[in-house]
C-alpha cells in the first residue's frame, strides 16, 4: 500500500500564530485559555475560552479565511511546495460551522430591522456562507487544482479529513493534498454548548475527578500530505507517516456518547488494522480529552478494552489530553491533535494533560502538568476524536525510520 507522510504543518490557535508558538505552550504545560472578549461570558456564568486574540481584526474581513491565511503561509514555508506542486494538489478541511460569525452577524443585523434593504456587501457575505466556503477560500487562495472536500462529522471532522485525504492520494486520485481543519469561536455555537450543559464554570481539566464541561476554543491547523517516495524523492523533512485511520459509529445518541465506548473501540481497531499495529505497538495516545463526564469516561473504558490485551498491565501508554491548553476547536480538533501527536514524535515527549489533579484512573499516566522527556522510545502514536452524533475517529501517527 502507498505510503502517506507529513511533510508541512501550519497552525493558529489560542497560543498564537505558528506551531512553534502552540508547541512550546503545550510542552510548558501553559494553558492558552484566555478570558472571553466576542461577547460578555458573565451572561452565561463562563469567563473563559480559547480564542484567538492576537488576531484582532478590524478590517471586518471573514474570522475563517484569516485563520487559514495565517496557517497555510506556515504550512507552505515549511513544506517546500511550490506552485508546480500545487497545481494538482487536493484540499480536503474539516469544519463544524464554517464561518458561522458571517451568517450570525448578518441575522442579528436584519432580524432587528426585516424590512430593511440589505447592502449588496451584506447580500454576498450571507450568499457566501456554508460550511464548505473555507475550503474553496484555502484551495484558490493556494491555486490546488485537484479535488476539494469539506467533512462535517462535528469534533471529528478534521481527523476524517486526514483519513480522506490519505485514502485520495491511496487510490491515486491526486498526488498531494492539503488538510486540515479549522473553526472560529462563535457566540451561536457556545450558546449550543451551554444550553445542554457541556460547557466549563472554569478551566477545561480532562480525565480530573472535578472536571465540570468543556472550554471551546479556535484556530486552523494544516498539513501537507503526499507520498513517502514524493517525499524522499525530493528531499522533503518527513515529520510523520499517517499509517491508519478509522472512523465508527455508537447509533446511541444526538449528544451523548455510548458510555461503554464501542464506537470509538471500533474505530480504533480500524486504525490498528490499517496501521498492521496492536495495543503493544502504541508508545503514547493523544486522547480526545473534552474534560466533560460522559466523554472522558467513555474514552478510558474504551481504553481499558483495548489494552487489557497487552499481556504487561504496566504497558497501558501515557495519554495527553491537549485540549487543557487549547481549548476545544471542534472541527479543528482532530488536526490540532494530531499535529502535537507528529511533535511528540518529533521532540520524543509525552504531551501534559494541563490543570490535571485528581486522576479519574488513579493508575494511569495522563502526563499532569508539563510535558516529559520518554523514557523509552516514541514511535507510534494513538490519536482518538469523538463528537456529536456517536462520531468517532482514530488515527495512527508513525516515526518513518521507526518503521
Amino acid at each position: 500500500m502507498t505510503r502517506v507522510v507529513v511533510t508541512g504543518l501550519g497552525m493558529v490557535s489560542a497560543a498564537g500564530t505558528g506551531v512553534p508558538a502552540a508547541w512550546s505552550k503545550l510542552a510548558d504545560g501553559t494553558t492558552a485559555l484566555n478570558p472571553i472578549s466576542k461577547f460578555d461570558g458573565a451572561l452565561y456564568d463562563r469567563t473563559v475560552a480559547g480564542e484567538a486574540n492576537h488576531l484582532a481584526r478590524t478590517d471586518g474581513g471573514d474570522r475563517c479565511e484569516q485563520l487559514l491565511e495565517l496557517a497555510a503561509d506556515e504550512l507552505i514555508a515549511d513544506s517546500g511546495w511550490d506552485d508546480a506542486l500545487m497545481v494538482d494538489a487536493g484540499v480536503v478541511l474539516g469544519t463544524c460551522q464554517g464561518s458561522i460569525a458571517r451568517a450570525e452577524q448578518i441575522h442579528r443585523k436584519y432580524a432587528r430591522r426585516p424590512q430593511e434593504a440589505a447592502t449588496d456587501d451584506d447580500k454576498a457575505r450571507f450568499a457566501a456562507y456554508r460550511p464548505g466556503a473555507g475550503t474553496t477560500w484555502l484551495a484558490e487562495h493556494l491555486g490546488a487544482g485537484g479535488p476539494r472536500a469539506t467533512v462535517g462529522m462535528v469534533c471529528v471532522s478534521s481527523s476524517v479529513a486526514l483519513c480522506h485525504a490519505v485514502d485520495l492520494v491511496q487510490r491515486g486520485a491526486c498526488r498531494r493534498v492539503v488538510a486540515g481543519g479549522f473553526e472560529e469561536f462563535s457566540q451561536f455555537v457556545f450558546t449550543g454548548f451551554h444550553c445542554i450543559g457541556a460547557t466549563a464554570t472554569g478551566g477545561l481539566r480532562p480525565f480530573d475527578e472535578e472536571r465540570d464541561g468543556t472550554v471551546l476554543g479556535e484556530g486552523a491547523v494544516l498539513m501537507t500530505l503526499e507520498t513517502l517516495e514524493d517525499a524522499q524523492a525530493r528531499g522533503a523533512t518527513i515529520y510523520a507517516e499517517i499509517a491508519g485511520g478509522g472512523f465508527a459509529a455508537d447509533a446511541f445518541h444526538m449528544t451523548a456518547p455510548d458510555p461503554e465506548g464501542g464506537g470509538l473501540e471500533r474505530a480504533i481497531r480500524q486504525a490498528f488494522s490499517e496501521a498492521g499495529v496492536g495495543p503493544a505497538d502504541i508508545d503514547a495516545i493523544s486522547a480526545h480529552g473534552t474534560g466533560t463526564a460522559f466523554n472522558d469516561g467513555m474514552e478510558c473504558k474504551a481504553f481499558a478494552r483495548i489494552f487489557k490485551e497487552v499481556a504487561d498491565a504496566d504497558r497501558m501508554p501515557p495519554i495527553s489530553g491537549v485540549k487543557s491548553v487549547f481549548g476545544h476547536t471542534l472541527g479543528a480538533a482532530g488536526a490540532l491533535d494530531a499535529t502535537m501527536s507528529i511533535l511528540a514524535l518529533r521532540d520524543q515527549l509525552f504531551p501534559p494533560t494541563v490543570a490535571l489533579e485528581t486522576s479519574i484512573q488513579p493508575t494511569w499516566d495522563f502526563v499532569p502538568g508539563g510535558s516529559k522527556p520518554a523514557d523509552r522510545p516514541i514511535d507510534v502514536v494513538l490519536s482518538t476524536n469523538s463528537a456529536f452524533g456517536g462520531n468517532n475517529s482514530a488515527l495512527i501517527l508513525r516515526r518513518v525510520d521507526a518503521s
